[in-house]
């Protein structure tokens, strides 16, 4: 009788399972990448600035330049000495 049960409740379990395996739906999802509402061409709204180093003998130095416009923007500041672990 004991047995009976255990293999009655073993058969439903195994039947449920496996309805539920065969019944699950599948999702598909794709993602797209956003357009532009107006299909110009892209300009940038700010200026691209990149430090330049340039080494003077045991000297570093720095400046700042205007990469989008092509200029130099400011004087060449003093950074230190080659080795030297002080900075101003």
């Amino acid at each position: 009788m004991k047995h009976l049960k255990i293999r009655k409740l073993a058969l439903i379990t195994t039947l449920c399972s496996m309805s539920l395996l065969f019944t699950t739906p599948s999702f598909s999802i794709q993602a797209y990448a956003a357009s532009p509402s107006n299909e110009g061409t892209i300009s940038p709204q700010a200026d691209v600035l990149s430090w330049v180093y340039e080494r003077r003998g045991n000297e570093i130095w720095k400046r700042l330049y205007n990469t989008s416009l092509g200029v130099w923007v400011g004087e060449w500041i003093y950074c230190g000495e080659v080795g030297s672990s002080e900075m101003p």
